[in-house]
């Protein structure tokens, strides 16, 4: 006799809540491109095409950039992914009052719109390959042997995790009347202190500030994979790399949990 599978309630409510989310996105696809793209081919262009060939930046430069740029489009897609999405349901549309009263756990809640952020990370930077092969293929020097590529994956796992969780908190602090002043008052800082012009180590002549940039999760993402997809530059050892980034994970999950149960405890009251 056969035996027919019965999904669990939690299950089925996550995955509806994820695909519900990802139908809203595909309907502006458009303006996801748009921005997920723009800021890394401007860079991209300017700093590893157009600088590099007229001389004002040497021609190692594109190759140093490179596993950054990867880096940055995962963390910042993640991050704005997650965190616009909870800021305008629980302030403007409060259609996430509605998953709450829903009998499933409260925290399954913000796993779905995690994870809805994390597969836009993945986008987010697969997006940007294209663009670096394109402008930098023939400049960048990378490296990925079949045992880089495995170590390719955790690291790309873990940055997109990090960056959800990141998402997760800036987005239970952030106002929708805040958003305008997000990307120049959290993402520019996070974006040009986050090793991707240039390596953790090459900041050794400027010690305070090499020790400042270790709050930044970015600079973790992009010296691991500045270690895996580069190795011919002197970055951050892989395990001080990846235990930043657990961390920090750690670390933004925990306050960002609590602040999503603050949020969600008033609004269903």
């Amino acid at each position: 006799m056969m035996q027919t599978r019965v999904r669990h309630p939690n299950a089925s409510a996550f995955g509806a809540m994820v695909q519900r989310d990802l139908i809203a996105q595909w309907r502006d696809k458009g303006e996801f491109i748009f921005r997920v793209a723009m800021l890394p081919f401007v860079l991209i262009v300017i700093y590893g095409y157009v600088l590099p060939k007229i001389g004002l930046l040497p021609p190692t430069f594109p190759s140093q950039m490179f596993a950054g740029m990867i880096g940055m489009s995962i963390l910042i897609t993640g991050i704005h992914g997650t965190a616009i999405p909870f800021t305008m349901d629980f302030n403007n549309m409060h259609e996430i009052e509605d998953r709450l009263e829903a009998p499933v756990n409260a925290d399954l809640v913000a796993f779905a719109k995690m994870a809805v952020g994390i597969i836009e990370a993945f986008i987010g930077g697969l997006l940007v390959l294209p663009i670096s092969l394109i402008f930098m293929g023939s400049q960048a020097e990378f490296a990925l042997s079949p045992e880089r590529m495995l170590l390719l994956l955790p690291v790309l796992v873990l940055i997109a995790l990090a960056s959800a969780t990141l998402g997760l908190l800036v987005g239970t602090i952030v106002k929708p009347m805040q958003i305008a002043a997000m990307f120049p008052g959290f993402l520019m800082p996070v974006v040009f202190t986050g090793a991707i012009f240039f390596s953790w180590k090459a900041l050794s002549p400027t010690p305070i500030f090499q020790i400042l940039v270790l709050v930044n999760p970015l600079v973790y993402a992009n010296e691991a994979l500045r270690y895996v997809m580069t190795p011919q530059f002197d970055s951050m050892p892989l395990a001080m790399s990846v235990t930043g980034l657990l961390a920090s994970t750690v670390l933004m999950g925990y306050f960002g949990f609590r602040r999503f149960h603050r949020m969600a405890t008033g609004s269903t009251k």
